[in-house]
């Protein structure tokens, strides 16, 4: 009789724990972030005062998140940052600091277009703007020079592995933590309105009304008009960035030296430059 026991004895006790397993609490991944223990405003440097450590569950937590505060203490605060808000690398450098007649104005580039990690705050630009033509295969046009990078997160700088944190708040073997491939960076543009200059399609040649369309002799008649004078349109380099964002330009920026000569040009489009029997779409 206790042998008949035995067996549904044993398999209501494996169910029981099979279920205690089953519905026993997970325990859930976390991991330590450093917050800003108050508000605190750009071009702050950081004290232990200033910082302090949650826990949060790791799927919550920023991907760059700092645990130790003490790899952010010294540090100078590049943005605004509120109470309870984490504090990461992205968040450091020079404070974004404009003149009362600029405006910060964001521009995103990839790594061969940004000058590949190379940027830092401080520095000068020129902007490049390329956009596609249903004429042609594109144009590249130098819109505005001397522009000053006003911000450039950490993580589209170029930077020994050795001075990255992760999260665990340890230094890592590898520049996981960095990301060359794009990045969105802050230039100070100025507002008031500058000359682009650009360049005016041909006119007709001369003497064509004159021989008629169908004389063979119109083409070899060489045209004696002058060639079309590049012409200077007066806009504001803010709107400027705006509307070939919206048109989704390409940008590329141009590092400047101090002093810098401003050199102005019409732009290139690459169908003047490659044959019509190349086909680079396709390559």
């Amino acid at each position: 009789m206790q042998r008949k026991w035995t067996l549904p004895l044993l398999l209501g006790l494996l169910t029981a724990g099979l279920m205690a397993v089953l519905l026993w609490p997970q325990e859930v991944p976390t991991v330590s972030v450093v917050t800003a223990a108050r508000d605190l405003g750009a071009g702050a440097v950081l004290t232990a005062a200033d910082l302090s450590t949650i826990t949060l569950p790791a799927d919550q937590a920023p991907a760059d998140a700092v645990a130790d505060a003490a790899a952010l203490t010294g540090q100078t605060l590049a943005v605004v940052r509120f109470a309870g808000e984490a504090v990461t690398l992205r968040h450091l450098g020079p404070a974004v600091a404009l003149a009362p007649d600029e405006r910060g104005v964001a521009v995103q580039v990839q790594a061969d277009t940004g000058l590949a990690g190379l940027l830092r705050p401080g520095m000068t630009v020129g902007v490049v703007a390329t956009l596609e033509e249903r004429d042609s295969l594109g144009f590249a046009k130098a819109v505005l020079d001397n522009l000053r990078v006003v911000y450039v997160p950490p993580t589209f700088q170029a930077q020994p592995a050795s001075d990255l944190v992760t999260v665990d708040g340890t230094g890592t073997s590898g520049a996981a933590q960095v990301n060359l491939d794009k990045g969105v960076i802050v230039l100070a543009v100025p507002t008031g309105v500058v000359e682009v200059r650009y360049e005016e399609e041909e006119t007709g040649r001369q003497g064509e009304g004159e021989t008629g369309a169908d004389d063979p002799l119109a083409a070899l008649i060489i045209s004696t008009d002058p060639t079309p004078e590049p012409k200077m349109v007066r806009v504001s380099p803010v709107e400027l960035l705006a509307a070939l964002n919206a048109a989704d330009a390409a940008f590329t920026l141009v590092l400047m030296p101090d002093g810098a000569e401003v050199v102005s040009s019409v732009g290139v489009r690459l169908s003047d430059l490659i044959p019509p029997s190349v086909d680079v779409r396709n390559q």
